[in-house]
């Protein structure tokens, strides 16, 4: 990577995002935007939002970035979501980086966080960062259900931690036997096609891998197979595993992502950091 864009909120988390996106961007020797989007009416009337802008920039230029780092500082007003991703586009970033989402049990009732309308409006992958950095991810859990962007998500994740140990995993749901009656032989057939389909994508994802990064490691790629509902194999996988990061696509956008995307609800609470990409 080229280039990190990391929004910062300045609160008592900001240090997570900026510790995350400082080792990224170090260890890809990329340039690091660091960007604070105050929401308009952000000021008051003894504090209005020019000394707001001001005491933000102020804060952005008191962190500490290690000596080399190419570093870019931006200070706005406006519609946080809309704001990221246009810097996002002008500045080409490859990566923006984020802070996990404050839960807000009604609210998240009736709108969608501010991760999912940046991402509506950019197309690089968005990480979102939920715990502290303690050095570069060690294990990434990467779900399937073979779109073609479950597999941006994977190559993004390769990309940004090629030294992990990756476990690709396929969860599927067995036929309903009341309508569908198979016996053990036709159930184990089926769960061996099943590997057999993962096996072949993840094959070609890390060729794919090779042709493009031929100057990077391989990373150790483990599948995982769960016959269980999706989101209840998630949730056993990342528990068994343990990752520290996550890598999912969000499968299309506006009433398709409505629709059908998982990944929105992990957007609001993930287990730990969170890669996306559309």
């Amino acid at each position: 990577m080229r280039h990190i864009l990391a929004a910062l909120d300045l609160d008592a988390h900001a240090d997570h995002v900026f510790d995350r996106a400082v080792q990224l961007a170090v260890h890809h020797g990329a340039k690091l935007t660091l960007v604070h989007v105050a929401a308009h009416g952000e000021g008051t009337e003894t504090s209005p939002e020019e000394v707001a802008l001001a005491c933000a920039e102020s804060k952005l230029r008191k962190l500490s970035t290690p000596a080399g780092l190419d570093v870019d500082l931006r200070v706005t007003a406006g519609n946080p979501a809309h704001e990221i991703a246009a810097l996002a586009r002008e500045t080409g970033a490859e990566l923006v980086v984020m802070g996990a989402h404050r839960q807000d049990p009604i609210v998240d009732l009736y709108f969608e966080t501010t991760a999912y309308y940046t991402m509506e409006g950019c197309d690089a992958p968005l990480l979102i960062v939920k715990n502290p950095a303690h050095g570069p991810y060690r294990r990434v859990l990467a779900p399937t259900d073979f779109s073609s962007c479950a597999r941006r998500a994977l190559r993004a994740a390769m990309t940004i931690a090629p030294q992990a140990e990756f476990h690709v995993l396929h969860a599927y749901e067995a036929p309903l036997f009341a309508f569908l009656r198979f016996t053990e032989e036709q159930l184990e057939r089926l769960h061996k096609e099943h590997i057999s389909r993962v096996e072949r994508d993840v094959r070609a994802e890390m060729r794919d891998f090779l042709v493009r990064h031929a100057d990077q490691s391989v990373p150790e790629v483990k599948i995982s197979i769960e016959r269980d509902d999706v989101d209840a194999g998630i949730e056993k996988a990342t528990m068994r595993l343990e990752p520290d990061l996550m890598a999912m696509g969000m499968s299309g956008r506006g009433l398709a992502a409505l629709i059908g995307s998982r990944t929105q609800e992990y957007l609001k609470a993930p287990f730990c950091d969170l890669l996306v990409a559309p």
